[in-house]
């Protein structure tokens, strides 16, 4: 997808185009309307390094009830 932003829009803010890209998944992943695998795959970074960056905003990470028993089963099958 190709969005595109007029530079008189953003002029004075002196964003870059990682920087918007960045906002625009921190939101639509604050919102819940994007998961932490794809708001990683659109901004480029490491899952850890996308949770600091929640992190540092006071953004709760989502950890879903199924995800976390799915996470258990596999730790407590290895055990």
């Amino acid at each position: 997808m190709l969005i595109s932003i007029p530079d008189e829009a953003i002029a004075d803010q002196h964003f870059t185009p990682g920087d918007l890209l960045m906002e625009l998944a921190i939101a639509l992943y604050r919102d819940g309307r994007l998961t932490m695998g794809h708001a990683c795959k659109m901004t480029g970074l490491a899952e850890v390094e996308f949770q600091r960056r929640l992190a540092a905003r006071g953004i709760e990470i989502r950890y879903p009830a199924d995800v976390l028993r799915d996470d258990l089963s596999t730790l407590r099958s290895g055990l």
